[in-house]
């Protein structure tokens, strides 16, 4: 059975992913995992696209890409899923492996720090906890996807922080995680805040292994802590 043959409300646990590799990278990212337990919530008035619920978050995809997800139905049960762990990291481009320039620091005295996490990580509330949003929004040349950035005085240092859009992984599907993966490629900012998820962990740290692989000098911060 697929994903996508799930009535509204109906669990099931996926068994396997179909497809050529980079769709099925792809699902991996979003949290479709062998052994997750996945539930269908509600699909658009042309049912197309079908919103899903794994791992604590509530994504949509699109039907054909839920077909690609091989599953065994739960009616009437809720088993708890065997997470698998993530394998097979995607080596990073080797922009992404250069080292930042520290000495900007020194010389400018200007921190460009950038909020990165999956979506619904909770950056934004950080963002705005921090800068006391003092917040403006940035549109770059040539993309329509924006981020916001602030900038803060402390120490005789000038900090700007800005809040990148969500994303799952640093290999880009959709114009906000290619924008994500631009900035930290070309911008090469001093420091990454790694906002994640307490309660998802797993699906949260593919991304933060990514991040590492940069080169670039990684805070994780576990937001969310009440809840975990």
């Amino acid at each position: 059975m697929r994903l996508s043959d799930l009535t509204t409300g109906q669990e099931a646990l996926i068994t396997g992913i179909h497809g050529d590799s980079n769709i099925s990278r792809r699902l991996n990212e979003m949290g479709f995992i062998e052994g997750q337990k996945v539930k269908a919530i509600k699909s658009a008035p042309l049912k197309d696209p079908v919103e899903y619920s794994v791992m604590g978050y509530q994504l949509t995809i699109r039907r054909k890409d839920a077909a690609m997800i091989e599953v065994e139905p739960l009616p009437g049960i809720n088993l708890p899923g065997t997470p698998e762990r993530y394998t097979d990291i995607e080596t990073l481009s080797p922009i992404l492996s250069q080292k930042t320039n520290g000495g900007a620091i020194a010389s400018g005295k200007r921190i460009n720090i950038v909020l990165v996490g999956n979506p619904n990580s909770g950056k934004t509330t950080i963002f705005n906890y921090a800068t006391k949003s003092r917040e403006r929004v940035a549109n770059y040349s040539g993309v329509t996807v924006s981020a916001r950035e602030a900038e803060m005085k402390v120490g005789g240092y000038t900090i700007v922080v800005t809040d990148l859009p969500g994303t799952y992984s640093l290999t880009p599907y959709s114009p906000e995680e290619q924008y994500v993966t631009d900035y930290i490629m070309f911008r090469q900012p001093h420091m990454i805040l790694n906002v994640v998820d307490s309660g998802n962990l797993e699906r949260n740290l593919f991304l933060t292994t990514q991040l590492i692989e940069t080169g670039i000098p990684v805070v994780v911060a576990l937001n969310m802590w009440d809840e975990f």
